[in-house]
């Protein structure tokens, strides 16, 4: 009997993997993957200003900036329904120079968060800045609580996972945004699509 239990067990295993599988991306040009699964949807440029037009900070000033910003991930990937669902569960990653050389993985991480903690309301770690490995590469990983506001100034509690690979003369950052409702669960699988990203060329 207990031989029959694990023979259903790993078929159903197996069939939940198959029926979810992940779709590689890759940007050869700079050396980059991930592995998308397949319930996640890419987003468009389009998208995503349309998107961040719904974020709104305590500063009138700060939202004005950050909506006329035309700037657009390198990659974005979003899970649930944006015809039904006002804030989905979301993963960014962008290039960009920092003025921080990351030396010092965790103290530097501190630092680019704490400029960012300055626009964000209620902004609170749920994880300190540390240093974690994903396929070899070195990176910083800080989990933090945060709220966004809409239009109406009604407040939304999220959390956000973020992570950043130092690399020769730049940085990659992931971000991640989800409500704060059960975030575990969320993370869990946020952190298995971050744990596939791949770097071929440093």
């Amino acid at each position: 009997m207990k031989k029959i239990y694990w023979i259903i067990l790993y078929l159903v295993s197996v069939s939940i993997l198959f029926a979810n599988p992940a779709k590689l991306i890759e940007f050869k040009s700079i050396g980059f993957s991930i592995e998308k699964p397949n319930t996640w949807e890419e987003v468009t440029s389009e998208e995503f200003l349309d998107s961040k037009n719904r974020v709104y900070l305590d500063s009138k000033t700060l939202t004005k900036l950050l909506h006329e910003s035309r700037e657009v991930p390198l990659f974005s990937i979003r899970k649930g329904d944006p015809e039904i669902e006002k804030y989905l569960t979301t993963i960014n990653i962008k290039a960009q120079k920092s003025d921080l050389e990351f030396n010092n993985i965790p103290a530097d991480l501190r630092t680019y968060l704490f400029r960012l903690s300055l626009v964000l309301k209620n902004f609170d770690y749920i994880v300190e800045p540390k240093t974690v490995r994903i396929n070899g590469n070195l990176a910083g990983y800080a989990l933090f609580s945060h709220s966004i506001l809409d239009e109406e100034n009604n407040e939304t509690k999220v959390v956000s996972a973020f992570w950043i690979f130092p690399m020769k003369d730049h940085i990659y950052l992931v971000g991640s945004g989800f409500l704060y409702e059960d975030f575990e669960s969320f993370l869990d699988e946020i952190k298995q699509i971050v744990g596939t990203i791949k770097f071929s060329k440093r």
